[in-house]
């Protein structure tokens, strides 16, 4: 194993990195070992991507000492499984990592610790290395388990990690090689429960009923929600928002009902609604009371719609901002919607699901010194983290780069970001005029919403700016017609134009527990059929494509997938969401329908037959590729 000062820092990126297949290379390891620096357990768990910074965040303002002791809570909560935990402690505790299936086994280590031991703790045996008998555990760490196997053996014991699905391999390996027979393995039965859980029970009902107490000593509902940080409403609504950040949430709704019936409180993950918690009907008053406060609204207004903004680090959490959202509904009451707007830095190009021919155009398009890019989509696609991706690429010191955002979600060290306010007359349009004085090489404006703004996109591309801005139009070739239908000049924008991205965001399957199936003939002649239609492609080419993008030479070698569900996903069989594209560049055909005014069917068929894939063609390509099932693909066309 290749464990010096720098391996384990990169063995998240490198798991593959177990190089040890004998005794003596495995001494070497165990000294190569005892270089590599000491990493606490928040180290690790971002090193082996198991949590993410924001997790992390939230759990350490929650309970500071979680991540510095051997609490199996993140396994309680289901925020890692129980494999994953024991190989963080594993390293940790500075132990080294194994590939039991490739491993040289001294023959001798079955006389010190039998099969039927080792099968019944679940460990492979390796042999003596000096005074230590070396045994491969998927828990390693384990006391219990190291006190077991030294009174089974009567040696001093060494414990390596090798993952528990290797270890149940080779120990099958053994028992056919002895004759011996393999006890089932039991696992544990994954919970019923379908998504993370929230913080324990025991939490959420003291702050409840704390609250419940409250309001029945404290009628007026505005008073209830301003008292103490101690109360229990605020801190009700405190953790209710720390969760959400926890669980990747972008959205909290709050839905009212009249009477006696309980309020809902339900979050948006991965694009769907999710129950969170529901709460007595007393307690929908000052609940939203207390949402106002914090987002310096009129507590006193109750007809009209509200919004506003909360800085939650003002309120003792993390670094987070959230869009409110308050509307009112029948019988008096309302409803909030709390977007959450943690700022956070671009992701790599490359980890946004383009295809590689796609991506090498969008890296070539943000390589320009001027012109013109567009991101269309629907809200929620993904459009601005698409648009800060490209600019991460040519984010460097010998450029200035301007943004104009409503509201700024990403942040990038370099960048000159302006939050659009237009109550104080700072628009899209404005900023775009005041940058333009500024000397920017590269400007991004967050929308494109009208003539005026379009214009002066298009005139600052031509004068030697790379200009990228976002529409809502549903594909790329809509994009074109929208713009010149603002009135924008088909010469001009003719010649800015650069390309347009389109795309959508879909639930991509859980690589863990996805399924594969074969397609029968039928199968593939429906699958072709789809690909190509309403595109101007043969059905020999639209198979070619199909083809070529799972990577095979045979139909007979095409693999659909569809979700399965496990513990890591929740039992959803989705985990994260995928980036589905629509990538129209700009050339001399493009450029001249343009400046006809052609309509989206002409532009859309030039570009396809030039070889741009459609959003249809994008998604059906990731589901021959293991991405997406049927289901999700067409929800990203439909």
């Amino acid at each position: 194993m290749s464990t010096g000062p720098s391996s384990l820092m990169g063995l998240a990126e490198h798991p593959e990195r177990r190089s040890a297949h004998t005794l003596a290379q495995l001494q070497l390891a165990m000294e190569l070992q005892r270089q590599v620096p000491i990493l606490s357990l928040r180290q690790v768990m971002h090193k082996l991507h198991l949590l993410d910074e924001a997790t992390l965040a939230v759990l350490e303002w929650e309970d500071p000492e979680l991540l510095r002791s051997r609490s199996r809570v993140l396994v309680e909560r289901l925020l890692i499984t129980d494999e994953e935990w024991h190989r963080a402690m594993a390293i940790v505790a500075g132990l080294v990592e194994i590939d039991v299936a490739t491993f040289s086994i001294d023959p001798r280590a079955l006389d010190l610790l039998p099969l039927q031991k080792a099968m019944l703790h679940r460990v492979v045996p390796l042999g003596m290395l000096h005074d230590l008998f070396m045994v491969a555990s998927s828990k390693p760490t384990s006391v219990d388990l190291l006190h077991e196997l030294v009174s089974a053996s009567g040696h001093s014991v060494a414990m390596v990690w090798a993952s528990a699905d290797d270890i149940d391999r080779r120990l099958a390996l053994l028992s056919k090689a002895s004759g011996v027979t393999l006890p089932p393995v039991v696992e544990p039965t994954p919970p019923a429960r379908k998504t993370p859980p929230p913080p324990p029970a025991t939490v959420q009902d003291e702050l409840v009923q704390l609250a419940m107490q409250e309001v029945g000593a404290t009628p007026d509902a505005a008073e209830m929600a301003a008292i103490s940080e101690s109360s229990g409403v605020v801190r009700l609504v405190k953790r209710t928002i720390a969760e959400a950040l926890r669980t990747n949430t972008s959205d909290i709704h709050i839905e009212s009902n009249p009477g006696d019936e309980p309020t809902f409180i339900r979050f948006r993950r991965d694009g769907d609604l999710e129950q969170h918690l529901v709460l007595p009907a007393k307690l929908r008053a000052p609940l939203v009371s207390r949402i106002k406060i914090m987002a310096k609204l009129d507590i006193s207004e109750r007809r009209r719609p509200q919004d506003g903004k909360i800085d939650f680090s003002e309120f003792g959490g993390p670094k987070l901002e959230l869009r409110v959202a308050v509307v009112p509904t029948h019988d008096g009451l309302e409803d909030v919607v709390l977007r959450l707007l943690a700022s956070s830095k671009p992701l790599p190009l490359s980890s946004l699901g383009f295809q590689p021919r796609d991506q090498d155009i969008v890296a070539s398009f943000s390589a320009r010194s001027f012109g013109l890019i567009l991101a269309a989509g629907p809200t929620g696609s993904g459009k601005t983290t698409t648009l800060h991706s490209m600019l991460a690429e040519v984010n460097t010191p010998e450029r200035k780069i301007w943004t104009a955002e409503d509201p700024i979600e990403i942040s990038q060290p370099g960048l000159r970001q302006v939050q659009v306010n237009p109550k104080i007359g700072v628009t899209f349009a404005s900023a775009m005029r005041s940058f333009l004085r500024a000397d920017p090489d590269i400007i991004m404006i967050g929308e494109i919403r009208d003539a005026e703004t379009a214009k002066i996109a298009i005139e600052a591309s031509l004068t030697g700016h790379l200009v990228l801005s976002t529409l809502h139009t549903n594909s790329a070739s809509e994009s074109v017609v929208r713009l010149l239908d603002l009135g924008m000049d088909p010469m001009n924008f003719a010649d800015s134009l650069l390309g347009i991205v389109a795309q959508r965001l879909v639930r991509r399957l859980c690589r863990q527990c996805a399924a594969a199936s074969e397609l029968d003939d039928r199968g593939w002649q429906d699958l072709v059929k789809e690909y190509r239609q309403g595109s101007p492609l043969t059905e020999q080419q639209a198979a070619e494509r199909l083809l070529d993008a799972a990577g095979v030479s045979s139909p007979a070698a095409v693999r659909v997938w569809h979700p399965v569900g496990c513990e890591r996903c929740g039992g959803k069989g989705y985990k994260g969401r995928q980036g589905v594209y629509e990538l129209l560049q700009n050339s001399e055909t493009i450029r001249q329908l343009i400046q006809e005014r052609a309509r989206p069917a002409g532009i859309f068929s030039a570009a396809v037959t030039e070889g741009m894939r459609s959003l249809r063609h994008d998604a059906l390509e990731k589901v021959v590729q293991g991405h997406l099932d049927m289901a999700q693909a067409r929800a990203a066309y439909r």
